[in-house]
Order: structure tokens, then sequence, then C-alpha cells
């Protein structure tokens, strides 16, 4: 008896599971990225030469795989233009209508993320904070990190990425309004040119009723600024 009213509640449960219209799943492509045996080698090889222009001795037993090695870890550094098969649902809410609707935030973060600049093909990394009112439909807050991480591990800018996750989150959730906030060190601005080692770069991308209420915007940043100071407090 117990496992059949297990079984119905959890018939009930997928039954309250909203697929994503197909527009709203720019994320889940999944066709990974086909690179074949030749390909692999060619590009070990073009690697192999720029580490050696630049000064790198390659004849160690530390250093002989290193092209491999590079290659490969840049490729899973940008494993997000493979898409994730998991961003593909979301549930209804259960506001009922009434002020939580309206006005109360759900708010993730801090959510780590690296990525790499697409200027000078050097790592930039930091936080992300995921903010969002809800209207017919949430997600599962570990898909706000899945969000972030899956435009982060590219080759871009801190200006695009934040973009891109606010029109992904607007089209999953539909919500009265969606908020980003990044903060991010840039090694090409730590390791090259003026070679800044204390400036962070943080953008702001707000959409719904965040443009309109500045109280709605001043809550979001609080709440960011708090975790910021409960992460540096406790480090």
């Amino acid at each position: 008896m117990a496992g059949r009213l297990s079984a119905a509640s959890d018939l009930d449960k997928a039954r309250r599971v909203i697929p994503l219209p197909r527009e709203d799943r720019e994320g889940e492509r999944v066709a990974s990225r086909q690179i074949s045996k030749a390909q692999w080698l060619q590009l070990e090889r073009h690697a192999a030469e720029i580490l050696q222009q630049m000064g790198m001795r390659l004849d160690s037993p530390a250093t002989r795989a290193t092209p491999r090695r590079f290659i490969r870890a840049l490729f899973d550094a940008t494993n997000g233009y493979d898409g994730d098969s998991k961003l593909v649902t979301a549930f209804p809410t259960e506001c009922d209508g009434g002020p939580d609707c309206r006005v109360s935030q759900i708010v993730q973060g801090p959510i780590a993320f690296h990525s790499i600049c697409e200027h000078h093909a050097l790592p930039f990394f930091g936080q992300a904070w995921v903010g969002y009112i809800a209207h017919e439909r949430i997600i599962g807050i570990s898909k706000l990190t899945r969000v972030v991480r899956l435009y982060a591990r590219r080759f871009t800018v801190q200006e695009r990425l934040g973009r891109q996750v606010i029109r992904s989150l607007e089209r999953i959730l539909d919500a009265h309004g969606v908020a980003v906030y990044l903060d991010a060190t840039h090694l090409c601005m730590q390791m090259r040119g003026v070679r800044e080692q204390q400036a962070t770069t943080r953008t702001t991308f707000w959409r719904g009723a965040y443009e309109s209420d500045e109280a709605l915007r001043a809550e979001f940043l609080a709440t960011c600024r708090t975790a910021v100071g409960t992460v540096v407090a406790n480090g």
C-alpha cells in the first residue's frame, strides 16, 4: 500500500513538470563538438610550436605532453558550447496570485564561474548573483548555477555573459523580473598591459520589474553585498 501511495505521489509530481517550448531551450543544444584524431594531433602540433616560440622547452619529462594537455584543458574549459541537457524543464509556481508573485525575490549566489576572454584568450573569473520574481514558472536553484556556467565556459566577454544569462532566464521563466550581477577578475588586466592587481569588474543587468522598481534593485544588490561580506568574513 505504501509503495502504491509513493508511486502515485511521484506521478503527481511528474505531471506538474512544465516542458519548455523549443524556443525557450537554447541551452539544451547538446551536439558535442566533434574533433577527429587527426585534428587533435594538428592542434597539438600548433600548440607545441607556439609554446616553443614563447620560450618553453618541450624536451623534459614534465613538458613533453604539455601541448596535448594544453589543448585538452582548453577544450574542457569551453564545454559551454556543448550545451546542457538538464536545462529542459520548469515547475509551476506556488504563490497563488498573492504578493509573493509580484515582489518576492528568489536570489541565488555567489555562483563561482570561470571564463576565457575572447580578446586575449586569458581567463577571467568571479562570482555571479541571479535573482528573479516568479510568475507562472520556477526552476530548481541548481539550474541557475547551470545557466551561468553554460555561458561562462566559452570564449566571451563579461558584458555578453550577463546578457546571455538574463535572456536565457527570461525565456525559461517568463518571470515578472530577472536580475544578474557579475563581479569578476580579469587576468588580461593583471598579467599584461596595465597589470592592475586589485580592481574587479562589476556589471548589472535588469529585466522586467527590476527596470522600473528602484527598491527591488536596491534589495537585490543589498542581498549580493551581504553575501560578499559573509564570504569575506568566513574566508
